[in-house]
Order: structure tokens, then C-alpha cells, then sequence
């Protein structure tokens, strides 16, 4: 036993040193090498042809990947590789789209090195498949891989559609687990790289008002706006236009702490209230606009009598008139007869204004 034990290394250890001599593969082996050398190219070129046929297209792709790696190769050798790769490619990624595959099998082909076209095709049939499989952040991590390797690849408006399909969904399900997840986040990553990146896809603008909802419930109203300003420029023929330019303002109310300190944005809050009436005045929204307006007039009207106070404290009689009129004819404008009333009252109250003497420093604004 020592005996033959001792010739066994002997030849394991003659073997070793020839491996250098030996081909990168053997013929009959039933998997394929990295690469090839130019001179075993044609026999793999049988070989995967002969998979192929049999319908061995995972074999086939391999043999023909290592083909392609071969250096040297003739022109005309190397473009009926190409054909026999393209070929077994298209096989394969037929064979792993029927239903009730594995799509991360089709994902994986996308870093095989296959031809473009090939790869992008793998790509999207694996995201679609995904997304049938409810897998929707791995299909939207798959399209996004798709966007950087190929960045202008041929079917970016399908890839596009479908992140914002994704997004979209996503955003329905308000689910969350612990601290781990929640398809509100998951929505806002897919939506947020949707209007950069895909800024042409279908639903786009749907996209835009989505992402601004999220963010209203999570209570980020200057992000909803933003969105919804972005929605008007890279969408100005959409339908949602009118519903977006509607909530634009009211969300502005919403985000207000004090009229005191935030009169600018009532009054653009109101112009933008009232070019919307201006122009939409029989759509379905007009009557909750309307409501909105008068809201903010009232709100203007608070904040005009409480600086008609601060000039009355100070004894600028001119100032403190001009604001409780205003706060009177906003009122007024409000159809708010009340508040209307009792400005007037303040108004009558005020001593006249006396022409000989000089007007204090101005109202505000």
C-alpha cells in the first residue's frame, strides 16, 4: 500500500507540473472555461451549436462566451460567434421569461458581457417578472442597474414606465415593519429617481403628484410643494395641472404658523388662489378653491387688524386707518359680513385724521 500510494503522488505531482501544456479545457467536459484559446474555438462553436439544438441554452451561452474571449480570431470567425452567442442569448432569456421561473436567473445574464441590446432585454423581462412576483424593490434595483451600464439603452422609456408603476404601487400599500421598512419610503426613493431620471415617462406627472402626497403625510409641506411646482414645469400640458395648481395654495395655508409673520405667503397664497378662479371657474375643484380663498382673505384680514392695532398703540392714526379699512375690504371680499362689521366699527372708532399735521412713518405693507 505504501508502494502505490508513494506512485500515486508521483503522478498526481507529474501532472501538476504538465497542467501548463495542457488545453483551458478537455474535450467531452460538460462545463466551459472562462476563455478559450483561438485554436479551440471551432469545436466550441460545435459544441454550443449542438446545445443549442438540444436545447441546452445555458450550456450553449457558456461555451460561447468563452469563444468570444478568445483573441485572435479571424473577422469571419468571430462574427459567426457573435451570431451563435446572440443566438443562444435570445434562447435563454425566452426560456427564463415563461412564468413560474426564477427572475433572478434573468437578472443574472445582465452582468454575463452579453451584447447590449441582449443584456437590456434580460434586464427588463427580469424587473417585469419581478414585479408579477410582488418583488417590486428588487425589479426597481434591477431597472436602476439597467440605467448605469447602459445609460442610453434602447428601451429607457419601458424602464421608465415601469419605475413609475413601481413607485405608484408602492405608495398604496402604506405598510412598514419595525424600523426596517416602509413601502412610503420605498415609494419616495423609486418616485424621486423617476422624475430624474425618467422625467418622460408615462404617468410622469402622476408621479410628481404621488410623491407630493407622501410628503404631505409625513408632514414635509415644502417638499409637496416643490413637487408640485416641478410638476407644472416638466408637465404643463397634463391633466392634473388644475389639481395640482389648486393644492399648491392650499398646502401654503397649511404650512402658515402666523398670519402676523407670514403675510407674504398669504399674498401669494391669494394671487395664486385667484388666477386659479380666473381661469378655471367652472371646474369640479372651484367650489373647494373658493373655500380656500376666503380662508386666506380672512387670514389677511386678521393679520391687517392686528397691524391697525400695533400703528393705533403707537399713535400713527393714518396707519392704524389704512390696515382696519383694508382688514374691512378683505373681509368684505371674503363674504365675511361679521368680520366685515366689526373692522368697520374699528374704522369709525379711529379719531379723523387731521390734513395740517404731517403722516407718520408708513403702514406696512
Amino acid at each position: 500500500m505504501t508502494l502505490l500510494r508513494s506512485l500515486l503522488l508521483l503522478a498526481l505531482a507529474a501532472l501538476s507540473a504538465g497542467c501548463a501544456s495542457l488545453p483551458s479545457w478537455i474535450p467531452g467536459s460538460k462545463s466551459a472555461p472562462a476563455r478559450l484559446d483561438a485554436a479551440e474555438v471551432p469545436r466550441a462553436i460545435e459544441r454550443a451549436e449542438r446545445d443549442l439544438a438540444a436545447g441546452r441554452t445555458e450550456s450553449a451561452l457558456d461555451w460561447m462566451r468563452a469563444a468570444s474571449a478568445a483573441k485572435d480570431l479571424p473577422v469571419e470567425q468571430r462574427d459567426h460567434v457573435q451570431r451563435v452567442l446572440e443566438a443562444a442569448a435570445q434562447k435563454r432569456i425566452e426560456e427564463l421569461s415563461v412564468p413560474g421561473k426564477d427572475p433572478e436567473d434573468l437578472a443574472d445574464l445582465v452582468e454575463l458581457g452579453l451584447p447590449r441590446q441582449l443584456a437590456v432585454q434580460a434586464g427588463l423581462a427580469a424587473a417585469r417578472a419581478m414585479v408579477a412576483n410582488d418583488e417590486r424593490m428588487d425589479a426597481f434595483r434591477l431597472l436602476r442597474k439597467l440605467d448605469n451600464k447602459f445609460p442610453l439603452h434602447y428601451e429607457r422609456q419601458a424602464a421608465g414606465d415601469l419605475i413609475v408603476e413601481i413607485g405608484i404601487n408602492l405608495s398604496k400599500q402604506h405598510k412598514s415593519f419595525l424600523i426596517f421598512y416602509s413601502t412610503d419610503s420605498q415609494a419616495e426613493e423609486v418616485l424621486e429617481y423617476a422624475i430624474l431620471q425618467h422625467p418622460w415617462a408615462r404617468h410622469g406627472d402622476e408621479a410628481h403628484m404621488v410623491l407630493a402626497e407622501i410628503y404631505v403625510r409625513h408632514h414635509d409641506l415644502d417638499l409637496a410643494i416643490d413637487r408640485l411646482g416641478r410638476l407644472l414645469l416638466d408637465h404643463p400640458d397634463s391633466d392634473l395641472l388644475p389639481a395640482a395648481q389648486a393644492r399648491i395654495p392650499e398646502l401654503r395655508l397649511v404650512l402658515l404658523r402666523s398670519p402676523e409673520y407670514d403675510r407674504g405667503t398669504l399674498l401669494k397664497a391669494e394671487d395664486e388662489l385667484k388666477r386659479w378662479l380666473q381661469r378655471y371657474s367652472t371646474h369640479e375643484l372651484a367650489p373647494k378653491v373658493s373655500m380656500h380663498l376666503g380662508d386666506c382673505l380672512r387670514r389677511l384680514c386678521d393679520s391687517d387688524l392686528a397691524i391697525s392695532q400695533f400703528y393705533s398703540t403707537v399713535g400713527n392714526n393714518f396707519g392704524a386707518r389704512f390696515h382696519a379699512r383694508r382688514a374691512a375690504s378683505e373681509a368684505s371680499e371674503a363674504g365675511d359680513a361679521q368680520r366685515e362689521k366689526h373692522c368697520q366699527a374699528l374704522v369709525d372708532a379711529l379719531p379723523p385724521i387731521d390734513p395740517a399735521q404731517p403722516v407718520p412713518a408708513g403702514p406696512a405693507p
